[in-house]
């Protein structure tokens, strides 16, 4: 199955966030934490959706915070790029495990591979221990 994205716009009323989810009609919720929100978003969806309960890997969510102050937005951005960075170093120590186990297959010394790779001996012998 396709995951879906949805986007959730994030407001603030006074003391409470409300989510919206635009892609999703009917789905909206609030919350007076962002954490709580988060959870109320992914309840709402999976039953506006009719998703099984606990569904989240099969969707992501993007927040766009609208009409809130400066700070909340930056530090909105600043968590993204770090999720994102996040994301991209588990993709890069997925890839680098692979290019060990095909590298070892293919008879190169792990002092090769971690100069090739740009990682210590060290770690190319943990990631190697990782895929076994």
């Amino acid at each position: 199955m396709a995951e879906v994205n949805y986007d959730v716009v994030v407001t603030r009323e006074g003391d409470t966030w409300i989510g919206d989810v635009t892609n999703l009609p009917g789905a909206h919720t609030f919350a007076r934490r962002l954490t709580a929100l988060d959870k109320s978003i992914r309840e709402v969806i999976e039953l506006v959706a009719d998703l099984p309960t606990g569904a989240a890997a099969d969707y992501t969510l993007t927040y766009r915070y609208v009409d809130v102050p400066s700070e909340v937005a930056s530090a909105a951005a600043i968590g993204n790029q770090r999720r994102a960075q996040q994301d991209d170093e588990r993709r890069l120590v997925e890839a680098t495990a692979v290019a060990i186990t095909q590298l070892r297959s293919a008879g190169y010394s792990g002092r090769d591979i971690s100069y090739l790779l740009g990682i210590s001996p060290g770690r190319t012998s943990q990631l190697s221990g990782a895929r076994r």
